[in-house]
């Protein structure tokens, strides 16, 4: 009977340490499952790193090349094109930012679409086709400040990524720079699209006033303005770096709660759990 008897305690406690073998293994298996998810995770994160300050220190000097590539343009791209009829045959002619500085604007009967011969007339009735020699010159001038600035912008970036990559500043920090970045970027944008607008609207009021323009002895006239709609290219561009950076900001923004979350985790998972 004894030996009956602990054969019988042997084969309970024997169950008893299978049952209580079999969680802890279990429980073993997951924290081996998230040590492994969480090394991944963390892999993935520091390749995405890497991956995304490459791009950022790219924007830098995109954003550069673009100021001087726009100072360029501002003053060789011909700001009006003109072709009409006369008396005298068809002209056709380009007019460069430094044409209407210095009042190189031949042959004289252009400067009537100009100015009106309009008497009593309010200030904004004075042309005919809503731009004054003022436009061509101010405008000019306001793009290539917006430029001067948006380089500057370009090269104090380039080189707070530069300092980053060996300070290492915190999130935050590099955060609220690319913020405010991202912000001059895309107000830089609105800025510029302000300044195409009234040239794009001109072409309306060319066709408005068109029989009146006919009467100066300019028939058939046509107008374009290479550098506005260039500059239209440039703000869309900009536009498009800004929405960049804000993809790229809510993107580390959100790995970096995710990676939080799955540390809270792991950590609650450590220190809260009965093992």
């Amino acid at each position: 009977m004894n030996n009956e008897e602990e054969d019988k305690d042997e084969e309970i406690q024997q169950k008893v340490e299978r049952k209580n073998r079999i969680p802890k293994e279990k429980i073993l298996d997951e924290s081996f499952k998230k040590a492994e998810l969480l090394k991944k995770f963390s892999k993935e994160k520091k390749e995405e790193q890497i991956l995304v300050k490459k791009p950022i220190i790219k924007l830098g000097f995109i954003i550069a090349i673009i100021a001087i590539v726009g100072l360029v343009f501002i003053n060789f791209i011909p700001w009006l094109y003109i072709n009409y009829q006369s008396d005298f045959g068809i002209v056709e002619e380009y007019f460069s930012f430094a044409d209407f500085k210095n009042y190189r604007i031949e042959p004289n009967e252009i400067n009537s679409i100009f100015e009106s011969t309009c008497i009593n007339c309010s200030d904004n009735s004075n042309n005919y086709i809503g731009l004054t020699y003022n436009d061509f010159i101010n405008t000019p001038t306001i793009a290539s400040y917006i430029f001067i600035f948006l380089l500057a912008i370009g090269i104090i970036f380039t080189i707070f990524i530069l300092i980053d990559r060996k300070k290492d500043f915190y999130e935050e920090t590099v955060l609220i720079v690319h913020s405010i970045f991202t912000a001059f970027i895309i107000i830089i944008g609105l800025i510029l699209i302000l300044l195409s607008f009234k040239f794009f609207s001109a072409h309306l009021l060319l066709q408005i006033n068109k029989p009146f323009i006919e009467v100066l002895g300019l028939n058939n006239i046509k107008l374009f303005y290479f550098m506005p709609y260039v500059l239209f290219i440039f703000s869309i561009s900009l536009f498009i770096i800004g929405l960049t950076f804000i993809r790229i900001n809510l993107n580390k923004a959100v790995n970096k709660l995710e990676l939080d979350k799955s540390k809270e985790l792991d950590f609650n998972y450590r220190f809260g759990s009965k093992i």
